[in-house]
């Protein structure tokens, strides 16, 4: 091989360095009068999403200083956030896997935060619940159709509601918790039926 390079060698070498794996490229420019801005349309509202969601957690946490929550909050709260990692990162990476504990979680924490007024039968309901949310979210995100999760929900309402039945009166003779719940559930079921 010699070391003696021509001027076509050379100039063969320079247009190979302005082209991409030997293809001419040519220079992209933006239409006249168009900005960052009009790249990018979605930058103001996923900085109104982020503002209000700094400001929803600023008030949460000021709550949490000024009002003292109950024990049981306090926990259901701390397994929401665990559930809310594995769900974020679920999510995001697309890993069914991750799906499975927040679920479990998140419904844990739904049935730790309502165990004094239920005598402990929203835990299992709770779970039961984290159960059918698997497949819920298995079958309509991740495409998995076996129904796996769904034998541990039904066992797991089942058992609740075998204690519910056995600990009935203590339940309604402790508090009226259920009527303004009933109240509650009944007026969303009406409601969600009207069309604005």
């Amino acid at each position: 091989m010699s070391d003696q390079y021509t001027e076509q060698d050379t100039e063969r070498a320079r247009q190979a360095e302005r082209s991409a794996a030997g293809i001419e490229t040519r220079q992209l420019r933006l239409p006249a009068g168009a900005g960052y801005a009009a790249a990018s349309p979605a930058a103001p509202a996923r900085s109104n999403v982020i503002g209000v969601g700094l400001v929803v957690l600023g008030i949460l946490l000021l709550l949490g200083r000024i009002v003292t929550l109950p024990l049981e909050l306090e926990a259901g709260m701390v397994l929401l956030t665990i559930a809310s990692v594995f769900y974020f990162f679920g999510f995001w990476r697309r890993i069914y896997g991750l799906i499975i504990p927040g679920s479990i979680l998140a419904g844990l924490s739904v049935g730790v935060t309502l165990a004094d007024v239920t005598n402990g039968v929203s835990v299992l309901w709770g779970l039961a619940l984290g159960f059918l949310a698997i497949y819920a979210l298995g079958s309509a995100l991740f495409k998995q159709r076996h129904p796996w999760p769904v034998i541990p929900a039904v066992i797991l309402f089942a058992v609740g509601t075998i204690v519910a039945v056995t600990s009935l009166p203590s339940l309604f003779g402790a508090t009226l918790i259920w009527l303004p719940l009933l109240l509650i559930g009944a007026g969303l079921y009406l409601g969600r039926g009207r069309q604005p």
